[in-house]
């Protein structure tokens, strides 16, 4: 091979090297960076799914569909006891 030749293979090797290199980098880091903001979503999914777990407000309150009114109520129990075995 002539001079010239090797050199520019060199200079070839180089700057492929340089790019390449580049390259895996850019890629590495968008790789990371997509999979700690899907990590983050994950862990904020999750805790939010225990803050609707624990929520108070989720909890059953005493509202007019729950209540049972007093005649209701009477007839629910002479029912129960005047039943025989």
């Amino acid at each position: 091979m002539k001079k010239e030749e090797s050199n520019s293979l060199l200079l070839g090797l180089i700057l492929g090297g340089i790019l390449s290199a580049g390259l895996a980098i850019l890629v590495s880091s968008r790789y990371i960076i997509n999979n700690n903001r899907i990590k983050r979503e994950r862990r904020h999914k999750f805790f939010e799914g225990l803050d609707d777990i624990f929520d108070e407000s989720g909890k059953p309150s005493e509202d007019y569909d729950n209540k049972i009114d007093k005649e209701t109520e009477d007839g629910i129990i002479d029912e129960l006891f005047s039943r025989t075995n």
